[in-house]
């Protein structure tokens, strides 16, 4: 679990933008990373860790095929992308709960 604060929440949006190729893990423990967008040309999947408080909702995967803008951006502690080719997102600084 991670402790964040959306205080400036539209500025980060702004200053913390990333694009990076499908291949790359986002597992920094002081980022929440939220996607916004991925690029693919076929199938899809999406592995990560989300801060759900019940543990037994923590583990997410989503599937799917092309690519996808997503309305409300996902938010992950942590994600691993296969059959994509770019991520689009931003992140928000956070700090680890032990």
């Amino acid at each position: 679990m991670k402790s964040l604060t959306f205080q400036d929440l539209a500025r980060l949006q702004l200053q913390n933008q990333f694009n990076v190729p499908g291949t790359e893990e986002l597992k920094d423990p002081k980022k929440l990373y939220f996607i916004t967008a991925i690029y693919a040309t076929g199938s899809w999947t999406i592995q990560g860790k989300t801060l759900n408080q019940d543990p037994k909702f923590r583990p997410y995967t989503k599937n799917g095929n092309g690519p996808i803008q997503f309305l409300f951006p996902l938010c992950l502690e942590e994600a691993t992308f296969s059959g994509v080719t770019e991520v689009s997102g931003f992140f928000i600084p956070a700090t680890p709960i032990t």
